[in-house]
């Protein structure tokens, strides 16, 4: 009876579960944060972009870690660590072989700023992280990570908004007009713009948009056809949240299109990625057995993903591309 108490305790905070399945490839950014929780609790650094592009990347990486934003305030940003957040995290990157420290769970309050700078001439932003000691003075508190992860998505994602230019990097020099066929089968790389949290969804978001970016050039005849930063849009086909009885949260969502040096949007299929997180452990299962009247207080797991992350796709559809002047 106590260690069915105690189980249940557990599982009121963080949900028990065990990761079955999570799609698409692991991020360049992120996976290392848990091999490194304990560390200096003060982070200063240059990053080569504006303020405005390290604050977005920031508020993406601060996810990452299980964090909360409280207050944002211009280029001022604090933030608190969420339990079922960071045990979404930590199944995450379970699946991906990423091991943790069980004395390591919690860290303390976040607090950032960013300014603009210069460094050796060139232009970007100082990006200074603060935490502090968790209340119940456990260790791993580090700044490293969350400003490694925030500089890892600068250089990721690059400066470009796809939203706001949806043809990606601009050329490096512009070249003479011609007219490029994209054959059916093109191989397209594209990376998740924001995190993807369940609990933020609700039943009626089905159809909603869901925003990549193109990762690297895609080239024909030695003609970029496809750019770097582009938009690429899919969308938000199955969800269902996270409920008692440990009933885990499920995502599925596919490709739809990406843009064109021209304007077009090019039809783009790849693996329709169905995301559910976890499965119930044989220990609950007998608490279930033994309190079958506190099923109800066991929370299932929620799913989160990583900004950055990357998925292979193909263009499902010849085109023919007006590349160079237009």
């Amino acid at each position: 009876m106590r260690s069915a108490i105690w189980y249940l305790a557990i599982a009121l905070f963080l949900p028990v579960a065990f990761p079955l399945s999570l799609s698409g490839q692991t991020p360049p950014c992120g996976v290392a944060f848990l091999h490194s929780l304990d560390g200096p609790k003060t982070d200063e650094r240059f990053i080569p972009a504006s303020p405005e592009v390290v604050e977005e990347d920031l508020l993406k990486a601060l996810p990452a870690l299980g964090y909360i934003v409280r207050k944002h305030q211009g280029h001022h940003i604090e933030a608190i660590q969420d339990l079922t957040l960071l045990n979404s995290i930590w199944l995450t990157d379970e699946d991906a072989g990423v091991l943790r420290s069980d004395g390591t769970i919690v860290s303390g309050p976040v607090s950032a700023d960013i300014r603009e700078t210069s460094q050796a001439g060139t232009q970007g932003s100082q990006l200074s992280i603060e935490f502090r000691t968790p209340m119940l003075g456990r260790k791993g508190s580090n700044a490293g990570p969350l400003a490694a992860e925030t500089e890892c998505l600068v250089k990721l994602l690059g400066t470009n908004d796809p939203s706001k230019t949806s043809r990606g990097d601009a050329p490096e020099k512009s070249s003479p007009a011609r007219a490029i066929k994209l054959p059916q089968g093109t191989p397209v790389k594209v990376l998740l713009f924001a995190p993807m949290y369940s609990k933020e969804y609700k039943k009626d978001n089905l159809g909603r948009p869901i925003q990549f970016e193109v990762a690297e050039d895609v080239v024909v005849d030695g003609v970029p056809v496809l750019r770097r930063g582009a938009l690429a849009v899919g969308h938000l086909t199955d969800f269902k949240s996270a409920g008692g009885y440990g009933r885990h949260a499920t995502l599925e969502f596919t490709f739809d299109t990406a843009t064109a040096v021209d304007g077009q949007q090019i039809p783009v299929t790849g693996e329709i990625q169905q995301i559910k997180e976890g499965q119930t452990s044989g220990k609950v299962d007998e608490i279930y057995r033994e309190q079958l009247g506190l099923g109800w207080l066991m929370k299932g797991a929620d799913i989160f993903i990583r900004a950055g992350t990357e998925y292979d796709l193909e263009v499902s559809a010849q085109s023919l591309i007006q590349t160079g002047a237009h």
